[in-house]
């Protein structure tokens, strides 16, 4: 299981272009049923109608996506009880606000808590002068371009925060691989928080009233929320982040159009003003968390490492994080993954395969201090992680950190080696591996991807002897927000199709030919170490065998 880590993915233009699209229809759904909620704020009250509509978001949204309730930690139950809790006061003070603001004008404003949170991470003057320009476009709105009611002006504002707390949660349990099913959940929980005023209002409640919210739920909030978190999965948060510039775009054409809402010519340039400069702050305080062009053009997917261990192009130091909760197995050179129809037995969907390639390179010091302290090192190209990786093994999976793909190591990575074993000194290559990964994602009954299977072909050697292996593996890796039983319920599949668990964490154990000595250090019983002997001699044969050229992944150091 992995976040999502910038600069690790490539945004093709038509993903863009999709995930703009997604969020347009988004942001149309959620004015368009603001605009038909507000027609109940008479009869219902502000808070009744907003409540009844997340009620019935609450229920579409369960009845679609079925989410599980077992099986989650403390941790995801934390994430989806917060983000349940920034929907509730987002709606509400967003409804209260719709009732004494232009729909422009409130979702302008609502519209500056992201441009908050993107701000707060950033430290440069530029997103200091769009952070001005933004405040001026809001003094335009509320000094000049109004009069407008400083109470609405206020509920508005706490929109806002309520939006900056959601866009902080929106990755956590909105934007992952299985989100959507909780998503399900937060909707429930801000439906809970709600329910004492939704059901005061049911007795106010008449037949006809029933039809128009359950369709303002439906687009507004269930079809809003997914196609948010499906535009997630297509781009970038930076650029997801700019793209919720739709949304006072949107407020105010629809509150000009269907509602008759009109606003004066300094109100619009206001508008304009915030738009433009909370896009700015969004989109220059996420270019740190990317790599550069140059970085991309040198150290592409498959391309060889084209410098040495210090330098001037660096990638970032940030570094994103992760926990990789994945299972790997040990095959033999026949054994092929199981059949769609053995996973549809256990009630999952197996995509086609897709074939990815990969090229490595692991590092250690002399004395592999990093290998004694059970942590890996590596620069990967291709592929949905490449980058710079510092992973250490745990109990609940491996703790991850990524830097973006770049010609040197990071001195981030080099810091944090520092602070992990006292020194940097001497890393250097010690393995590179070069993979052909055949994918098979599997989904549950809601579409929703839970496990990803890796059929692995690697072309390995070691850099200290010059010994090649070649092989064949398997990792299971589950999705993030997926339930961890389903590995294992996918594993004895596995095994039956030939896979053993592996006692080592990485390929490095493999690639150096200490697969042994780590079944030794995990107390592996003798008859499965004589099998793995078995399989890392065939390894050797297979390297022996293997006369294609291999093109180092990283130079020589020493050379």
């Amino acid at each position: 299981m992995t976040t999502a880590h910038p600069g690790s993915r490539s945004l093709t233009r038509g993903d863009t272009i999709r995930a703009a699209l997604l969020v347009l229809v988004g942001a149309i759904g959620v004015y368009v049923s603001a605009a038909i909620a507000m027609n109940f704020f008479a009869p219902l009250g502000v808070l009744g109608t907003s409540s009844v509509r997340i009620a019935l978001a609450a229920v579409i949204l369960l009845a679609v996506f079925r989410p599980r309730l077992r099986g989650r930690s403390r941790r995801e139950w934390g994430g989806i009880v917060l983000y349940g809790v920034a929907m509730a006061s987002m709606n509400a003070f967003l409804y209260l606000a719709f009732d004494r603001l232009p729909l422009g004008v409130a979702t302008t404003i609502d519209f500056l808590g992201p441009c908050v949170v993107a701000l707060a991470a950033s430290r440069r003057p530029r997103e200091g002068l769009l952070a001005v320009a933004a405040v001026l476009g809001v003094g335009l709105i509320a000094g000049f371009g109004g009069p407008f009611d400083p109470l609405g002006l206020l509920f508005a504002a706490l929109a806002g925060a309520s939006f900056g707390l959601y866009t902080l949660l929106a990755a956590r349990v909105g934007q992952s691989a299985g989100g959507l099913p909780s998503v399900a959940l937060s909707v429930t929980v801000a439906a809970i928080i709600m329910l004492p005023v939704s059901i005061t209002t049911l007795p106010r409640m008449e037949a006809g009233f029933w039809a128009p919210l359950a369709l303002s739920a439906l687009i507004g909030m269930a079809l809003a929320f997914t196609v948010d978190t499906m535009a997630g999965r297509l781009t970038s948060a930076r650029v997801l982040g700019v793209f919720f510039a739709f949304d006072p775009v949107v407020g105010t054409i629809i509150g000009t159009v269907v509602l008759g809402q009109v606003l004066t010519p300094v109100a619009f340039c206001g508008i304009l003003l915030v738009i433009g400069a909370g896009a700015g702050i969004v989109w220059f305080a996420g270019e740190r968390s990317e790599p550069e062009a140059g970085h991309e053009a040198s150290a592409g997917a498959g391309e060889p490492y084209a410098g040495g261990m210090t330098g001037e192009n660096e990638a970032p130091a940030a570094a994103s994080q992760a926990l990789e909760i994945e299972r790997k197995y040990e095959v033999g050179e026949g054994s092929e993954l199981p059949s769609a129809e053995v996973f549809a037995g256990l009630g999952l969907a197996a995509d086609p395969a897709e074939t990815v390639e990969l090229a490595a390179a692991y590092f250690d010091t002399p004395d592999r201090a990093l290998a004694r302290n059970r942590l890996a090192v590596r620069v990967r190209f291709g592929g949905k992680d490449a980058g710079w990786h510092l992973k250490q093994k745990g109990a609940d999976g491996a703790r991850e950190m990524l830097w973006p793909p770049a010609a040197e190591m990071p001195t981030g990575l080099r810091e944090e080696i520092a602070r992990r074993i006292g020194s940097d000194e001497g890393i250097a290559p010690i393995a590179e591996l070069r993979t052909t990964r055949r994918i098979v994602r599997l989904r549950d009954a809601s579409g929703c991807e839970v496990i990803e299977l890796a059929d692995d072909s690697v072309r390995a050697v070691n850099r200290a002897s010059g010994e090649r292996r070649v092989w064949r593996e398997w990792e299971a890796e589950l999705a993030e927000g997926a339930d961890p039983s389903l590995l294992d319920a996918v594993e004895p599949v596995l095994r039956e199709a030939g896979a053993d668990p592996s006692p080592s964490p990485a390929k490095i154990a493999r690639a150096t030919g200490t697969l042994e000595l780590a079944a030794r250090a995990a107390g592996i019983a003798e008859g499965r170490i004589a099998a793995l002997r078995a399989l890392d001699e065939a390894a050797l044969a297979a390297g022996r065998r293997d006369t294609a050229p291999f093109e180092p992944v990283v130079p020589r150091l020493d050379a």
